[in-house]
């Protein structure tokens, strides 16, 4: 008896450039979503310090991309551009509320960095800024638990940040793994320019989120209840 031809659509290239394209949908979304972070340069020397608020609507975005991402990666997307929207739409007070303390956090460690003083120590120099730059790690490592769990589940703000915390530990391996890919990202750009993640803002998202599958999975398995009728009833 002959096989059964393959459905169109169900080959490996095609689903690939599936993710390629919904890899560029969603970093024009996050380009876009976040204008005025890509514009501060320009609107400080406009507006002052105020132009700095930009930053809060990171949170959000970043919400909205895990949401897009993470459907992309299981196959139940309606559309990056879809899933992000409406991500955004029903997530962002909830987002704006878990992200500012992370972004605040993130400022105060940015200050110290800049106000370091020269007349330190060479060793000493070197011992403070590499214990900042690994608590601004540690602290934005923390922050993208946080948006991807609240990109998934319906957990109370502070349920958000107990398990965003929790899970630097319980799920070492994604953690040191988030970790990793910021360093990279970040270095990669203090290499070359700035504006280069105008272009890989997307690519990082989404290896956020392949990275944190298992974390999401723990999670799941841990602190929620299976939907049936046992748990209906």
């Amino acid at each position: 008896m002959a096989g059964r031809k393959p459905e169109y659509g169900s080959g490996p290239l095609f689903k690939a450039a599936g993710i390629v394209y919904g890899v560029m949908i969603g970093d024009a979304l996050l380009v876009l979503s976040n204008v005025l972070v890509v514009l501060v340069p320009v609107l400080v020397g406009v507006i002052g310090p105020v132009a700095l608020l930009g930053f809060v609507l990171v949170g959000p975005s970043v919400v909205a991309s895990c949401y897009a991402f993470n459907r992309l990666l299981s196959g139940e997307d309606s559309g990056v551009f879809h899933d992000f929207v409406k991500s955004y739409r029903s997530n962002f007070g909830q987002a704006v509320v878990v992200w500012l303390p992370y972004l605040l956090l993130l400022a105060i460690i940015g200050f110290n960095l800049a106000v370091l003083p020269g007349s330190l120590d060479a060793g000493l120099l070197t011992a403070a800024r590499t214990g900042l730059v690994g608590l601004a790690l540690m602290v934005c490592t923390a922050a993208l638990n946080a948006m991807l769990l609240l990109s998934r589940f319906t957990f109370r703000t502070r349920d958000i940040y107990r398990l965003s915390l929790y899970a630097l530990g319980a799920q070492r391996r994604v953690s040191l793994g988030n970790a990793g890919i910021l360093f990279v990202t970040a270095f990669g750009l203090l290499m070359t320019t700035a504006w280069l993640i105008l272009f890989a803002g997307g690519l990082v998202a989404y290896l956020f989120c392949l990275n944190s599958r298992p974390l999401l999975a723990f999670v799941e398995g841990k602190f929620t209840v299976p939907a049936g009728p046992a748990a209906a009833g």
